[in-house]
């Protein structure tokens, strides 16, 4: 990751992402191939953007304006405070690294909550028990209240797609799209999410009732 991208000035506009942290609400679990906010996208092994290879991707919004959202597994070895110091004062005793959250706006950062933490959050219920923040000044209430990273995630940056593009890079069979839950969200290693979900949900089975059975 380039420290000197993460170091810089916070300046891109975020207002899409702003009106979804106010806006989207709870929305349905997603089956296996509907594509909503709370899926999952799973890249394909042929999936040719060097970007998104080999990526698990959650879904926060997905409507008639497009689709954003964040990569779940690729964690870095960066500590925010170092990347973002503004944060140095509200993180507290949180030891939890940046994930790379996408190429959209790479200063930007986006908590995902869930838990105690989950109580300070104003923002939405991007699946059950699983809340979007992109509030700073939350931290310190978040930190103070999670359990580490089993509740609170940091990533920097996003992913988004224009209206329809993610629908025809699914239908090209770039990504599959499989059901988004909290156990999948806070995995506890990020690293080995795409090789345990590539090629789960071919058949639209149960992924999560495939992944406890093994």
């Amino acid at each position: 990751m380039n420290m000197a991208i993460y170091g810089a000035a916070r300046r891109v506009s975020f207002a899409w992402l702003a009106a979804a942290a106010i806006a989207c609400g709870t929305a349905a679990p997603a089956a296996a191939q509907t594509l909503t906010t709370g899926s999952l996208l799973v890249a394909s092994p042929d999936l040719s953007d060097p970007l998104f290879a080999r990526s698990v991707v959650l879904v926060l919004r997905h409507d008639d304006e497009g689709t954003i959202g964040i990569v779940l597994n690729r964690p870095t070895n960066l500590v925010p405070a170092t990347i973002f110091p503004e944060l140095k004062d509200g993180i507290g005793s949180y030891t939890g690294n940046l994930f790379r959250g996408g190429p959209t706006a790479p200063t930007r950062l986006l908590y995902v909550v869930r838990g105690l933490a989950a109580a300070t959050v104003n923002g939405p219920e991007v699946l059950d028990k699983v809340f979007l923040s992109i509030d700073d000044a939350s931290l310190p209430d978040m930190t103070r209240l999670a359990d580490g990273t089993n509740d609170l995630r940091l990533y920097a940056g996003h992913a988004a797609w224009e209206p329809r593009r993610l629908q025809s890079e699914i239908n090209a069979g770039g990504w599959q799209v499989l059901t988004g839950t909290a156990e999948l969200v806070f995995h506890t290693d990020p690293g080995a999410l795409w090789m345990e979900l590539e090629g789960r949900g071919a058949s639209g089975g149960d992924v999560v009732a495939a992944l406890r059975a093994d």
